[in-house]
């Protein structure tokens, strides 16, 4: 078993940090600035012998490397900020650690692909950094820092020749020779079939056997594998703010039993990021190392029993949400210590534990279909919810979809799915210079428009586009469609996309 840490490259200044946070921002403002709110409370958090290091020297990174090999931990997963028109940032460390080959560090990267915006911004699937330190709401400013926006196949192609330098280092992990890429969100990627199979045909060009895909937190199709990010997945429901270490390992472990084989399982050490939101922040309490060591005990039987080469642990280093590796003032060590032995003896594992693990996972094997099926509605619902959160974002700024057909040249547009989604997009449509040619729907003449309704099995006519707004299947559709279908296939979700990106929004420069 190999672990691999999440790893924050956020250490360090940047222009942009001064900018929209002020002069000299790192995350280690927030981490000193962490106050208690409450008498228990364990903010701040300080590092061990107060090193408030600074990711862009080598030295950090020499005394960092030393610090896996030391307590066994195989290699970091970078978060990898990669936004519109190919815009970067906080991309130093990584690329210095290309440069300095002597640093035997393993790594790999995990594509953070969401928008960075003010809390108070209208745009939805945002990532806002540090709410204690926003200006004040301005009707000037539409608070979006950096937009996430995935562009077309040049737009592909320049993202994969930036990352391709990495994916040939010795250091990057590889599974089956392909190098290791994670995707925070893959839901959010309208176009990713198309993007991967891109990437893939790129990575074969250069000698490759193709990348090795991982979804986090995502059931998508077409992945190599998947990985089940904590305390993300295995969220509790909330009446409070504040969870119960214990509370969510059991979930954690109930999750990982279930999770198939090509899963890769992931623990965490605890989680408060008061330090970012205050007393509107979250609080997973009553963490401990030798909790710690129960949990990652129990995930590295578990994966090592499913044939998983990796258990991922969030984090290396999230110190602004109290979920990090490091040392600090409090436990030093501990919980180091606790991953380095429950590495050692978990081949070990109690009789009693492999026993209750087993029954649980019979115990659940009833219920198995009946959550398959609630899981995929819920899936269902979570797109289309994500979807009209962004196109009511586009529709209360007065924007309408006509941008993105104007400029691919798109007159004559069928639609597949003729359900709500489908329907508003008809009404977005109307009265301009586009004409609905047809559309395809599984009840097909059954529904009554002033255009032909084909059924899916129908031959399809020419159209200049085939718009799919049943986005929550539109990688099953497109695959479907594509050999009958002489034209792109796109769906919905880009086209809202394209529209958002296309919004005024650039990064006011220092």
């Amino acid at each position: 078993m190999k672990v691999i840490a999440l790893y924050l490259p956020q250490f360090h200044r940047v222009p942009e940090n001064d900018l929209w946070w002020g002069e000299g921002y790192t995350e280690w403002t927030a981490v000193k600035k962490a106050e208690k709110l409450k008498e228990d409370h364990y903010q701040p958090h300080i590092p061990l012998n107060n090193n408030y290091y600074d990711l862009l020297q080598k030295e950090t990174m020499q005394w960092q490397t030393e610090l896996m090999k030391k307590y066994k931990v195989y290699g970091m997963c970078f978060y990898h900020y990669y936004f519109q028109n190919g815009r970067k940032i906080l991309e130093k460390p990584a690329e210095n650690l290309l440069k300095w080959k002597d640093i035997d560090m393993p790594f790999c990267f995990s594509w953070a692909n969401e928008t960075w915006a003010r809390t108070w911004s209208k745009v939805a699937g945002k990532n806002s950094w540090n709410s204690l330190e926003e200006s004040n709401y301005s009707e000037e400013d539409n608070g979006i820092l950096l937009r996430q926006n995935y562009g077309e196949e040049k737009d592909w192609e320049e993202h994969f020749n930036y990352l391709f330098p990495f994916f040939a280092d010795d250091r990057y992990i590889k599974v089956e020779k392909k190098p290791v890429f994670v995707i925070h969100r893959p839901d959010s990627i309208a176009c990713l079939t198309l993007m991967m199979q891109k990437w893939n045909e790129l990575a074969h060009n250069k000698g490759m056997e193709g990348v090795y895909f991982v979804a986090s937190n995502s059931d998508r199709e077409g992945f190599d594998g998947y990985l089940r990010q904590e305390s993300n997945y295995s969220d509790v429901d909330r009446k409070s703010q504040i969870v119960d270490y214990d509370e969510l390992c059991r979930k954690i472990v109930r999750n990982a039993v279930l999770a198939d084989n090509n899963c890769y399982l992931c623990g965490f050490p605890g989680y408060d990021d008061t330090p970012r939101r205050g007393k509107d922040g979250e609080i997973i309490e009553n963490s401990s190392p030798e909790k710690f060591y129960d949990l990652m005990r129990t995930l590295f039987w578990l994966g090592d029993s499913r044939g998983n080469e990796f258990t991922f642990v969030n984090a290396w280093n999230e110190w602004g949400e109290g979920m990090h590796l490091e040392p600090d003032e409090k436990y030093g060590y501990g919980y180091l210590e606790a991953l380095e032995k429950a590495l050692s003896d978990y081949r070990e594992i109690d009789e009693k534990i492999k026993r209750d693990l087993t029954a649980l996972a019979y115990k659940n094997i009833g219920e198995t279909k009946e959550s398959a099926e609630e899981n995929s509605r819920l899936r269902k619902y979570g797109y289309l919810m994500r979807l009209f959160d962004k196109w009511l974002c586009l529709k209360e700024r007065g924007k309408t979809l006509q941008p993105y057909f104007e400029h691919k040249k798109y007159k004559y547009i069928a639609i597949y799915g003729l359900g709500m989604a489908g329907n508003h997009l008809i009404a977005d449509i109307e009265n301009t210079s586009m004409k609905i040619v047809y559309g395809i729907d599984k009840l097909g003449s059954q529904i009554r428009r002033n255009f032909p309704i084909y059924t899916p099995d129908t031959k399809l006519p020419e159209a200049d586009v085939m718009v799919v707004s049943v986005i929550y299947d539109y990688d099953r559709i497109y695959i479907s469609l594509k050999e009958r279908f002489n034209g792109p296939i796109v769906s919905l979700e880009e086209i809202i996309d394209y529209v958002e990106g296309e919004l005024p929004h650039e990064v006011r420069e220092s």
